[in-house]
């Protein structure tokens, strides 16, 4: 990773502790389509005959899972909202859907299977779900709305991919004055190289942190 030495001459920012009542957790594109061997880029893999070209992918997401859920859970009970975030279209032929995901031949209709999150971190009732078609949920939703709705400036970011929707997301929220913590365990792409050096380059700067689920779980147990 190439790093900006203009930051080696600023101060960098201290960590801020979270205010329960102004964070929020985002799970980004934890679904069938994307996240679940089963869904349509499992689909594509065995279509064009190569059926394990996605197994790190797979093996990847799986060992996030638990930690995700570990934040739901201690998100939950600390009342923090607890966000998730999809890809889907309202139309079949993704005519609705910003051209870079269309270009790759997405097609997921909002009330499809490949739209459904998957069941090991699917959002309970009366949790807020954003519905995008395009890769940062910033550039085709109301997420900026609903959260200054809720009153939240601090947000946790986990889900797929790194380098990708998450990296989109995360940035369009720091550009936007929102404070952002990725998890570094609670994120993940196709390859563990692609998340690591996306993981970097995001937090070259302090322009957001990355912290792993138990030291976030530890300061949201410590904050008030």
């Amino acid at each position: 990773m190439v790093h900006d030495p203009f930051y080696d001459l600023v101060l960098s920012k201290p960590a801020l502790a979270f205010d329960l009542k102004r964070t929020a957790l985002l799970v980004v594109d934890l679904q069938y389509m994307d996240a679940h061997p089963d869904g349509w880029m499992g689909r594509l893999c065995r279509d064009q005959g190569k059926p394990n070209h996605l197994d790190e992918r797979w093996a990847n997401i799986t060992s996030i899972l638990p930690n995700v859920r570990r934040l739901q859970d201690v998100c939950r009970a600390h009342r923090v909202e607890v966000i998730h975030i999809r890809t889907a279209f309202l139309t079949n032929n993704a005519r609705d859907g910003s051209r870079s995901l269309v270009a790759h031949g997405i097609r997921t209709a909002y009330d499809s299977r490949d739209a459904e999150f998957l069941e090991a971190v699917v959002p309970l009732p009366d949790e807020v779900i954003i519905t995008k078609a395009s890769a940062g949920a910033f550039n085709s939703t109301a997420i900026d709305k609903v959260l200054f709705n809720l009153d939240v400036r601090q947000l946790i970011v986990t889900g797929i991919v790194t380098e990708g929707c998450v990296e989109m997301t995360a940035r369009d929220a720091a550009d936007r004055g929102f404070v952002v913590t990725l998890v570094s365990d609670g994120c993940t792409s196709s390859t563990r190289a692609a998340h690591e050096e996306a993981l970097a380059r995001m937090t070259d700067g302090d322009i957001m942190t990355a912290r792993t689920t138990a030291e976030v779980v530890v300061l949201l147990e410590q904050a008030k």
